[in-house]
């Protein structure tokens, strides 16, 4: 029960600041599992995700540490099921995120089979794409206004010098460049007129900046 407490604390104050705005949406570029705090880590960063599916994100790119525990625990993430070696954490089980994560520049290596979630039921549908077997979605399209609004995500192609690599084996990790152009190609290919990138890329803040 004391956990519910930030977590509705931080949705009221995210939908007061989405009131009045019609059209917003709230968006993440990754890592928001992995690096996380030990009451998440202690339940497999299970929390982590039902507080983001509380505050209502909408879509997220994966960034390095959606990989720390491999390519199955990130579709666990995503799509719900109980942990494999540890169970389940409460009597509900867990359900999986709300928000898709994307992932348009990670993709099962040649003769890889992707296996199919247990509870993702549509899992692989845009393997026809010219984006490729990505691991999850390589975009997500939603209306503003009417308007079709694409959203690409991507972590870096450098992500498998960060994590441990008996997780990501099977996967290649591909130029962030090479595959959004793909990906935008295959949005506006559906009608999408606006496109936005979710890449997991760091910056360096201006001089005389106060933070770093």
């Amino acid at each position: 029960q004391g956990r519910q407490w930030p977590r509705a604390i931080l949705a009221s104050t995210l939908a007061e600041l989405r009131g009045g705005q019609r059209n917003s949406l709230t968006v993440a570029a990754g890592d928001l599992i992995g690096g996380s705090p030990i009451v998440s880590g202690l339940f497999k960063d299970e929390p982590a995700v039902e507080a983001l599916n509380a505050l209502g994100l909408d879509v997220s790119g994966v960034g390095n540490h959606e990989f720390d525990e491999g390519v199955p625990e990130l579709l666990r993430m995503q799509y719900g099921g109980c942990h494999p070696t540890e169970g389940c954490f409460d009597a509900d089980g867990y359900s999986g995120a709300d928000f898709p994560w994307l992932a348009a520049n990670v993709t099962y290596k040649s003769g890889v089979k992707a296996q199919r979630p247990k509870h993702a039921r549509h899992y692989g549908d845009w393997f026809r794409s010219r984006t490729g077997r990505t691991v999850l979605p390589p975009t997500w399209v939603t209306r503003v206004e009417g308007i079709k609004v694409g959203f690409i995500g991507m972590t870096l192609e450098g992500t498998p010098e960060l994590v441990a690599q008996a997780g990501i084996k099977d996967v290649d990790f591909r130029d962030e460049v090479v595959s959004a152009g793909l990906a935008a190609r295959d949005l506006r290919k559906r009608g999408v007129e606006a496109i936005v990138v979710l890449l997991h890329e760091g910056g360096i803040p201006p001089t005389g900046s106060a933070y770093d």
